[in-house]
């Protein structure tokens, strides 16, 4: 970007947060009896809130920069003061700049998120830095064989397994060179193969598909897990997110695969690379080495401990809780130590994205900040308030095609998350509404961007190989994002209730 487009952007952003912070107060909107009202403060957030939503777009700065002046923003204009915060068993109220900025600090960097999301970088390292996932997905072609159609398959199978644990984006960077060198073995040349864009599109798609199914898979998941905690007072275990998740994250695979197969009709119908080739490739990569080993147990022991926590709990009275950014942590120490060693510091340096953490804890009090002055609570009941008399189901279509849409435009997956389920959460609570039936479908679809190139990095990754024109992904994004929508409303809607996590 031109300096002289940066500034544009900056200026133009800064015009928009005037226009809102200037404008008079709307009328009181209305919930039965009660008022709901958009006050100074909440005018000041909602202002912010759309300034960071342009620069995120516009990317006039970084996203993690955005975050942290717009963090830096709030205690400047009092925004924070009125806030009430519980210290030492007493309620204490925000006032001024000094206290306002140690609040705000203390909502975003505070939050045991961030030791969440290093612990699943470093998870995420040992796989990147270890031949484990190279691994995995030979002996998953070894399974399939050679028909191009069951390739497809494998790798959207695959990322969708591999990217319930660690990130989607390391998923698809282990997907990557895999898939090229088989499109390169069967000479199929970039732009002209319909099993290049069909495989590479599944390099996206697989590992997108599988960040939906646990908290570990995706930015939006502990996030929404955090705020219905933080806001609502409501537990989601890792137990109860999987319950939904693994089967709204595995009924989008098939749906997937026919979906690329009958775009993209295979020009070729078998593979040349035969068994003995892949026998010959996991043979050159040796036998397990004692890192993949480590790498394998420690992730045994951290899958067991985030799903099997709710039995520990009962089994010791609550005496043994173990929340999952503990866990996740633990996870992360575990691989520095012997006799395994899987990571160095060099290694971890390079597994964390400090950037990311940066984003997803600097918004995470821009997004905290809008409920509780009021302004997400507002513009829930000015945008959405129709639509709580709408049955279940309606509602979780509607939760879907908004975030869907919302999508279209926000780069962050975790970013998406953070500014509409604040908001949808203040929906439940005006309409008496179970905020999950709400959050869920939100959260959900927050990391299913596959669109549009820019909607996530993970489809960045695989577009580089050249084999996929934007306007392929596009159309196949588009018809599968109907499809999608339906498949997690249904799923949401059917098995929440059964699984007693919400009634109807």
């Amino acid at each position: 970007m031109t300096q002289q487009r940066q500034v544009f952007f900056l200026a133009s952003g800064l015009v928009l947060f005037l226009i809102i912070a200037f404008l008079p107060e709307p009328p009181p909107l209305f919930v039965g009896t009660e008022t709901v009202l958009l006050t100074a403060n909440g005018k000041l957030c909602l202002g912010l809130l759309v300034l960071a939503i342009f620069y995120w777009v516009t990317e006039a700065l970084p996203f993690h920069v955005t975050a942290l002046a717009i963090m830096l923003v709030m205690p400047l204009l009092g925004i924070t003061d009125g806030i009430q915060v519980v210290s030492n068993g007493a309620v204490r109220e925000i006032s001024g700049l000094a206290q306002g900025y140690r609040e705000i600090v203390r909502i975003s960097f505070g939050n045991d998120l961030i030791l969440f999301f290093v612990g699943v970088f470093l998870l995420s390292g040992a796989f990147t830095f270890t031949p484990l996932g190279t691994r995995m997905t030979l002996r998953m072609l070894q399974i399939l064989g050679v028909s191009t159609r069951r390739v497809i398959l494998g790798f959207l199978v695959m990322g969708a397994l591999l990217s319930m644990w660690i990130s989607d984006v390391g998923v698809a960077a282990i997907l990557l060179p895999i898939g090229v060198g088989i499109l390169k073995h069967a000479e199929c040349a970039p732009l002209k193969s319909n099993f290049g864009r069909a495989l590479m599109i599944a390099s996206c798609w697989g590992p997108i598909f599988g960040g939906i199914a646990t908290p570990a898979g995706c930015g939006p998941n502990p996030v929404a897990i955090n705020l219905m905690r933080t806001l609502v007072g409501m537990k989601i275990t890792f137990l109860d997110w999987m319950i939904i998740g693994v089967p709204a994250s595995l009924i989008l695979i098939p749906f997937g695969w026919m979906v690329l197969l009958m775009l993209f009709p295979l020009e070729i119908k078998t593979l040349k690379l035969s068994r003995t080739d892949i026998q010959n490739q996991l043979k050159d990569l040796g036998p397990l080495s004692l890192q993949e080993i480590g790498t394998l147990i420690i992730f045994a022991v951290v899958i067991s401990l985030w799903v099997f926590n709710p039995i520990i709990a009962q089994v010791t009275h609550n005496r043994i809780d173990l929340p999952i950014s503990f866990v996740s942590i633990l996870g992360g120490i575990l691989l520095f130590l012997p006799p395994f060693r899987v990571l160095d510091q060099e290694k971890a340096a390079k597994a964390i994205s400090w950037d990311s953490i940066i984003l997803i804890m600097a918004s995470l009090g821009l997004g905290m900040m809008t409920y509780y002055t009021g302004a997400a609570r507002w513009i829930a009941v000015a945008l959405l308030g129709g639509i709580h008399s709408f049955s279940p189901i309606v509602l979780i279509l509607t939760v879907v095609l908004v975030v869907i849409f919302m999508k279209l435009f926000l780069a962050s997956n975790t970013v998406t998350g953070i500014i509409i389920i604040p908001i949808l959460i203040s929906l439940a609570m005006s309409f008496n509404i179970h905020p999950w039936i709400l959050v869920a479908p939100a959260a959900f679809t927050s990391s299913l961007g596959i669109i549009l190139i820019t909607q996530t990095p993970t489809n960045i990754i695989p577009y580089t190989s050249g084999y996929f024109t934007l306007g392929d992904f596009a159309k196949a994004g588009i018809i599968m994002s109907f499809i999608m929508t339906l498949l997690i409303a249904a799923v949401i809607a059917i098995i929440g209730p059964l699984s007693g996590i919400y009634p109807y």
